[in-house]
């Protein structure tokens, strides 16, 4: 069943320089229990997409056109009293930066246990009862819930903020760079929770992240965004083994393969433009070693190139990759 339709969304920064393209024609479906990785560069509009599902957005950004549809209900058109009773209950998102997502002078069990007692008839013992149950599934001792943010290490705080997620068991869950500032090991460990919390409890996952290593341990279906507009989306597969678009490859290529030929990995050149501004044609054109005259003309359409794959490519659609 799909629970979340995303169909060409478009969600625009108004700022002095001008109105930022922020994201420019997004589609992509999420299937209940399923999980989906959105891939790209800083700044390629992974983050305002997940805060337009979110309907977070800061005061200067705002849903140009498009549709985000969730469990069946449009969510650009809800007013923000129904949004804000969604959110937590239905749908919740781990903030980039645990160490800056929490309230310093708050208790965790506090601020766990807000959307518990916000959005469901609880009493604060079930609630607290229940933010020490989540503890322990996200592996920290129960003991701990009536201590300050300050007193966790990096990587536990994450582990909060994900137990803060899954307070009221919404159906989706949107992780923005879970791994950032973390150390390796660290890394790993919250990977996997995640995985195993997903599984566990059927939930739908939104991984974003621009490391594809995260996205290969974690998601079925993958999206590459540049510059505000999806490049290719499929599965695991179709991404890392089969990737049609230039700028995948690019991604793939850059990644160190530590089984196979040891090789330098190749960068790609220049630097994504400027989205106040955005070129007329393809908007990976200029860093493009295969570029013609028609990548500089027109903006591709993504088209099926097999059942799942979808690629936004000139090339692609001549033969020619």
């Amino acid at each position: 069943m799909t629970l979340l339709e995303v169909r060409d969304l478009k969600t625009y920064f108004t700022t002095i320089e001008g109105t930022v393209q922020a994201v420019d024609g997004v589609s992509f479906d999420l299937e209940a229990g399923e999980a989906m990785g959105l891939a790209g560069e800083s700044g390629c509009g992974k983050t305002t997409a997940a805060l337009s599902i979110m309907r977070l957005l800061p005061s200067n950004g705002y849903i140009k056109s498009g549709t985000i549809t969730f469990n069946n209900k449009a969510i650009q058109k809800m007013s923000r009293e129904r949004m804000r009773r969604m959110r937590w209950r239905d749908m919740s998102i781990v903030f980039q930066g645990a160490m800056n997502a929490l309230n310093p002078v708050k208790k965790v069990s506090e601020q766990i246990m807000e959307p518990m007692l916000l959005h469901e008839k609880i009493t604060e013992q079930a609630a607290l009862k229940r933010t020490k149950e989540l503890f322990e599934l996200v592996g920290i001792s129960p003991d701990r819930v009536h201590e300050y943010p300050h007193e966790f290490s990096g990587g536990m705080r994450q582990r909060v903020m994900i137990a803060m997620a899954l307070a009221n068991w919404p159906k989706l869950v949107i992780a923005d760079e879970p791994t950032t500032a973390l150390d390796v090991m660290i890394q790993a460990q919250i990977i996997r929770l995640l995985k195993n919390l997903q599984k566990e409890l059927d939930l739908a996952l939104i991984m974003i992240t621009h490391d594809l290593s995260v996205l290969a341990e974690t998601c079925e279906k993958i999206c590459i965004m540049y510059a505000g507009k999806i490049a290719e989306r499929g599965d695991a597969i179709h991404i890392f083994k089969k990737a049609r678009h230039p700028y995948t490859k690019g991604l793939v290529a850059a990644f160190p393969n530590i089984k196979g030929e040891k090789f330098m990995p190749e960068p790609i050149p220049g630097n994504p433009p400027y989205l106040i501004h955005p070129p007329v044609g393809c908007r990976f054109a200029d860093r493009c070693k295969f570029k013609q005259d028609i990548c500089e003309q027109k903006d591709p359409e993504i088209l099926e190139v097999e059942p799942g794959h979808w690629v936004a490519c000139h090339l692609v659609e001549k033969g020619v990759l």
